[in-house]
């Protein structure tokens, strides 16, 4: 962001595992009201939280969570093991599961107590190199502007070339080279980095590849997210972070900290809820969505523009992110990390960090590394 004179909106909001607001039935609650709504939902929560954190402490080295003392047990745990566990009410229950389906994009049951635990790892490690606090910012003239900003700079130092509307069907590699075969022809390489979601290379035939990778490429966990935003005329609405028990899930204001009346509110579904709106047209959950936005705040204006985005919908994506299911990380991790050959996989998929940007940049670092250090 630096390098790219990018800047953010504001001092950021500081992240929390418990929202500042839950909407329940008819009820939009606030901080206050929280406790009183269910005895103990704050402490209730944080221990469930700890009980996961804690393994995390226990992993030496975040990109090799197979190494964990008791990385078979924590694998095959599920996030839902946890929250039985734990024991908690409806309302913490709630909040548990959103923060799944938020974080991961999936149902505590699809996900590994290890992973969440290599996750967790993952970010104190780099908490306590930089010092910096965790805080939710938004950039300034949206985030592509990064992705932008480094895909500008590649192609004015490289001599990258593109072929639009072209799909990979077939991928043949030996000790000699590799050769692509694309609906537009084929391409001789040295290497071939294949920098796209399991789903789609799931679709590709490639030879020799070993079963368990193979195995991995269609089984591999991949979580559900439908983003809608909504523009009204004016912010209505309380701010922060809310959890609702209704069909938008989550919802914020992501036009926060910037200029003008008009303010636009993000539902954010992930999980089983993700998926079933991926299901439904744009126009039918822009309706949903919308509608359910004005039950929740009160709001008695009609909005004045909208879209949604179903990551799962999409044959390019087949999903948000990847999230390691229980018994995954002990069987997969380590061979979508090795090279098959001249094949190389890219993508957040492989990176220590899973899922987001961050974990896309790490995993080109890494196969580039390894093309040019033979």
């Amino acid at each position: 962001m630096d390098r790219y004179g990018l800047g953010v909106h504001g001092e950021g909001m500081k992240w929390s595992a418990i929202r500042r607001w839950l909407f329940w039935g008819d009820r939009l609650l606030d901080e206050r009201e929280l406790p009183e709504w269910e005895r103990g939902l704050g402490e209730s929560v944080d221990a469930y939280e700890e009980s996961v954190d804690r393994h995390a402490e226990e992993i030496v080295d975040a990109s090799r969570p197979q190494d964990h003392p008791r990385a078979a047990e924590l694998d095959a745990l599920s996030l839902a093991d946890m929250m039985r566990r734990t024991g908690l009410g409806p309302a913490a229950s709630l909040f548990a599961r959103r923060n799944s389906q938020g974080e991961f994009a999936s149902e505590p049951e699809r996900v590994s107590v290890l992973f969440v635990a290599q996750q967790r790892a993952q970010e104190n490690s780099v908490l306590a190199r930089t010092g910096l606090e965790l805080r939710a910012h938004r950039v300034v003239g949206g985030v592509s502007a990064i992705a932008e900003g480094l895909a500008a700079e590649v192609i004015a130092r490289s001599n990258v070339r593109f072929r639009s509307a072209t799909e990979v069907t077939r991928i043949a590699h030996d000790a000699d080279g590799v050769r692509v075969t694309t609906n537009t022809g084929d391409i001789d390489a040295e290497h071939v980095v294949l920098a796209a979601p399991l789903r789609a290379v799931g679709r590709m035939d490639i030879g020799d590849l070993p079963p368990l990778l193979r195995e991995a490429i269609d089984r591999l966990g991949y979580g559900t997210i439908t983003k809608t935003a909504v523009q009204f005329p004016s912010r209505r609405w309380r701010p922060g972070y809310g959890t609702t028990a209704s069909v938008s899930q989550r919802l914020y204001d992501c036009s926060v900290e910037q200029g003008g009346d008009a303010g636009i509110l993000m539902s954010y579904c992930g999980g089983e809820g993700g998926e079933a709106l991926g299901g439904f047209s744009e126009s039918e959950r822009i309706s949903a969505i919308a509608t359910d936005m004005r039950k929740v705040h009160a709001i008695d204006v009609e909005p004045g523009g909208a879209f949604s985005r179903s990551w799962t919908s999409s044959s390019r994506f087949g999903g948000a992110y990847a999230v390691y299911e229980p018994g995954q990380v002990t069987r997969y991790w380590e061979v979508l990390r090795r090279p098959v050959g001249r094949l190389h996989l890219a993508g957040e998929h492989v990176a220590t960090c899973t899922g987001y940007m961050e974990g896309a940049v790490e995993s080109g670092h890494t196969a580039a590394e390894r093309i040019l250090t033979g």
